[in-house]
Parts: C-alpha cells; sequence; structure tokens
C-alpha cells in the first residue's frame, strides 16, 4: 500500500528517479548506483525532528549524511507522505529553494507567530483547520483515545452526547465542530487554547503523530569501536560523518537497555550478552569471547539486532522507519534468509517501515518466499506456518522493490503475481553460468 512518493532529479548519482514508498521498500543494485542516497532522503523525510523543527534545514540534514555535495542549482527533490488519501507531510527542493510542509511543522510556525503581527481570526482558522485536518485524517473521532483528552466524566459524556451523530455515521467534522470541543473542555475560543487543543490531541496519539527513523548504516562493525565514546566524538567535532555518530549514539542506547540476546539467527548455541562495559558472544555456558574479536558476521548483525530490539521498547511513542543498509553483510546465505525472516517480523508492524539496500540476489529470493508464504497461507495457513512462521509472511501490498541502474530506478516487483521478477533475481546466477559454459567450450 503506497504510503508516500518519492521524485529525484539530477541529485548526485540519481538522475530521473520516481518511486512508490511502501511499508517495506528494498533497494538493490551495483556500487555507487544511488541506493544509499535513496535510503537516506527516505530518513530524513520521516524523521521527527526534521517534521517538528523549522529551525532544522535541509541542507543541514544532508550534510548530516553526508550527501550535501550531491546537491545542485537543477536539483529537484520531492516527497509527499500519504495517509487516507491525505498528504499529511510535503517536501519540495526546487529552485534552489526547499519548502516543507508539515502538520508537525506548521503547529510550530504557528507557534513562533507574534499575534501582534497577524490577523487573530485569521490565525485562529489556521489553527482549526488543522485539528480539523488530522482528526479527520486519522478519524481520530471515532477512536477510544480521544476520552483522554477530556478531564472529567462530565465532559466525557458531553462528547458522546454532542458528536454522537457524527460517529454513527462516521462523519467529518467541520470548524464548528472544534469550537464545540473547546466548549465541552470548559475554556474559551482563544489562539493558546486552539493550540492546547491540538497539542491535546497530538499527545493522546503518540503513536501516529510521532515519527522517528533509525538508520543502521553499513558501516555498522565500527559502532562496536566508538561504543560509550559517541558524545564524546560529537563535542570534539571529530570529522565523521555525523549519520554514523547519531546511529552510535542509538546503539549506546541499545547496549544499556538489552544485556542479553539469543543468536538463532546464525546459530542456535550462542548468545550475545553485555557484562559491564563489554558485549561477549557465548558459545555456550562458559566459553565466551570479546565481540570485537568475534567472527565479522556476528559483528555485522548485533548492530541490527539491538537497534531493533531496543526500538520495541519505545514502541508505544514512535512510528519507526528502519533503513537497513546491506544486511547480508558478512553473512551465510542461510543467515541471511533468517535475518529478512527477523526483520519482517519486527519491523512490520503496525505504523512501522523497513527499507533494505542490498547486493545480494539471496535477500530477493528470501524475500520472494516470504511474499509466497503470504499467498499460500491463504488457502494453507497451517501447512506454511510450519514451514515459515506467519508473522514473517510478507503482504505484497505493502513491499516494493526497484533497482537501480544508470541514474533511474526500475520497479522490479511484479505485483499481478505478488512477487519479484524471477529474471532480475536469477540474472546473476545467468552471468556466472554463461562465463562457465564458454569456459567449457574452449
Amino acid at each position: 500500500m503506497e504510503r508516500a512518493k518519492l521524485i529525484v532529479k539530477n541529485f548526485g548519482p540519481l538522475k530521473d528517479i520516481e518511486i512508490e514508498v511502501r511499508e517495506m521498500v528494498t533497494f538493490i543494485g551495483a556500487q555507487a548506483s544511488g541506493k544509499s542516497t535513496l535510503a537516506k532522503l527516505i530518513s530524513i523525510f520521516e524523521d521527527e525532528n526534521f517534521r517538528s523543527d523549522s529551525k532544522i534545514t535541509f541542507e543541514n540534514e544532508l550534510k548530516k549524511y553526508n550527501i550535501l555535495s550531491y546537491l545542485k542549482d537543477e536539483s529537484y527533490i520531492e516527497y509527499k507522505s500519504i495517509d487516507v488519501n491525505t498528504t499529511i507531510a510535503e517536501f519540495i527542493f526546487s529552485e534552489k529553494k526547499f519548502k516543507k510542509n508539515t502538520l508537525q511543522e506548521t503547529l510550530s510556525r504557528i507557534k513562533e507567530i507574534d499575534p501582534k503581527h497577524f490577523n487573530e481570526l485569521d490565525l485562529a482558522d489556521r489553527i482549526k483547520k488543522l485539528i480539523r485536518l488530522i482528526v479527520n485524517a486519522y478519524n481520530l473521532i471515532n477512536k477510544e483515545n480521544f476520552y483522554l483528552i477530556f478531564e472529567t466524566d462530565k465532559q466525557k459524556i458531553k462528547f458522546e452526547i454532542d458528536f454522537l451523530k457524527i460517529r454513527i455515521k462516521n462523519d467529518r467534522i467541520n470548524d464548528l465542530d472544534v469550537d464545540i470541543l473547546i466548549d465541552i473542555l470548559g475554556i474559551e475560543k482563544s489562539i493558546e487554547n486552539y493550540i492546547f487543543l491540538y497539542d491535546k490531541i497530538i499527545s493522546v496519539f503518540p503513536n501516529i503523530f510521532s515519527f522517528d527513523s533509525i538508520y543502521i548504516p553499513s558501516e555498522r562493525n565500527f559502532l562496536h569501536l566508538i561504543a560509550e565514546n559517541t558524545l564524546g566524538l560529537i563535542n570534539n567535532n571529530i570529522q565523521i560523518p555525523k549519520h554514523l555518530l547519531n546511529s552510535g549514539q542509538d546503539y549506546e542506547k541499545a547496549l544499556q537497555t538489552i544485556k542479553e540476546l539469543p543468536l538463532s539467527i546464525v546459530d542456535k548455541k550462542i548468545k550475545y550478552k553485555r557484562e559491564g562495559k563489554t558485549s561477549y558472544i557465548y558459545h555456550n555456558q562458559t566459553e565466551k569471547v570479546d565481540l570485537l574479536e568475534s567472527a565479522s558476521g556476528l559483528q555485522s548483525i548485533i548492530p541490527i539486532l539491538l537497534l531493533v530490539e531496543y526500538s520495541k521498547s519505545l514502541k508505544d511513542e514512535y512510528n519507526f522507519n528502519f533503513v537497513v543498509e546491506e544486511p547480508e553483510l558478512n553473512l551465510y546465505p542461510k543467515a541471511q534468509h533468517e535475518l529478512i525472516k527477523y526483520l519482517v517480523k519486527n519491523c512490520l508492524e503496525e505504523r512501522k517501515n523497513l527499507i533494505l539496500t542490498t547486493h545480494s540476489p539471496f535477500v530477493l529470493a528470501s524475500i520472494n518466499n516470504l511474499l509466497l508464504a503470504f499467498d499460500k497461507g491463504k488457502i494453507y495457513p497451517k501447512e506454511v506456518n510450519k514451514i515459515i512462521k506467519k508473522e514473517s509472511w510478507l503482504n505484497p501490498k505493502n513491499f516494493i522493490a526497484y533497482e537501480l541502474k544508470n541514474g533511474k530506478a526500475k520497479k522490479i516487483m511484479d505485483d499481478k503475481l505478488g512477487q519479484i521478477k524471477e529474471n532480475m533475481i536469477d540474472s546473476v546466477s545467468d552471468s556466472f553460468s554463461d562465463e562457465f559454459d564458454k569456459l567449457l567450450d574452449l
């Protein structure tokens, strides 16, 4: 299901891109084809701080992700975030100017306005329109949490009476209904109180309105080395890309939160354990090795697992946009498959999204298995569940894949079949087979 649309022209390796963003997106392509660039742009646009703070510039975010040099005078970038057919966020860079239009940022700008220099009625109408938009876009008036904006039972009963018809008919509210909500709360119709109502509504629906991107870079082995020292590196302005330092900060929080973790994705016998300020890999009850001295595959996979598990402790507060670069790094194909099943299971819960960049046809083949499991599971649920657990089935409507080549993006998902096109997965092995056949013919 489409949740956003991204258009990129003349930005670094990306020459002419128009893609649909679904709950899960996979980019495959050669080195320097633009996979990470697209993933980084989506991370920026799905980040809470960038969406809500008018002082955070697009250029600063590009600099944080080390892609500012890609921005040229002729660059064009547009990202529209859609929910229930309503545009809830829009970002456009065109003709050397950047425009940001989000519900959060709009309110932030309104709060900064000095009422003395603005028509009070016009300002009040703008805030009411904002309230009406978010309530209707998410049908909040019919959600149980909406009662939490009221402080007394008397207010809740009055709300039930006054909005009974709207809720039964599932109608949209208008500006007059916003004023009725103000009356129910027993406060005056003023700019401050409209803002109070807006903030109140946002606060009782954190799972809808709080966004965050968890970026897990391909350089994730580096996170072990800077653990416990990230803040010092930031304060001393060490020349390390800021997005890596931000990932390092998230990783430090994960280290403090997740003390033990089974590593059955790699081997059912081993587990991760944090003891004091050191991370260990236990091969049995007594034998352990420092993570920094362990296999490269373990050093690559543990940051992914820790960051995903850490995010679960915050699931009531944020919509997470997980971006995982090259999940296959240093992993045996079977472990790659187990990792993809884990990511689908844990990163595609309600209002959570997953972006993957990859070089691996094994990753695509693994995803195809999960897509097929969803399809077959509709007819043979018990049998399919024995092969692939239901929580890892992948709904084709929620997934899309692109191959990046020559600055363009080619859709490689066949929506009719609900599968990634076979020729994309087979192309690598076909080229190897072709070489092999030629050698045999000599």
